[in-house]
């Protein structure tokens, strides 16, 4: 109850720079959906082209063909956080 008395105590220019700024974080989590499909489309198409065209028998070539696709995007994240850490 506190904390709505204090909302209520601010001065309009405060409160609408409150809300703005809780507004901005819902569109910041918005933004990154559309790199997170782009990351786990391929590994969805390729796990059902697989499955589908060319069936794998054992167990270990399941697993082989599963780690190695990701394994790619894995190094991929890594380049991509090594090159974001060196542009601050």
């Amino acid at each position: 109850m506190s904390g709505k008395y204090e909302f209520d105590d601010k001065a309009l220019r405060e409160k609408l720079e409150f809300l703005i700024e809780d507004d901005t974080e819902i569109k910041k989590w918005n933004e990154g959906l559309f790199i997170k499909s782009l990351i786990l489309l391929p590994i969805i198409i390729f796990i059902i082209g697989l499955f589908i065209l060319n069936r794998p028998e054992k167990l270990t070539d399941i697993l082989l063909i599963l780690i190695y696709p990701m394994a790619l995007i894995l190094i991929g994240l890594l380049f991509l956080f090594v090159m974001r850490s060196d542009l601050k």
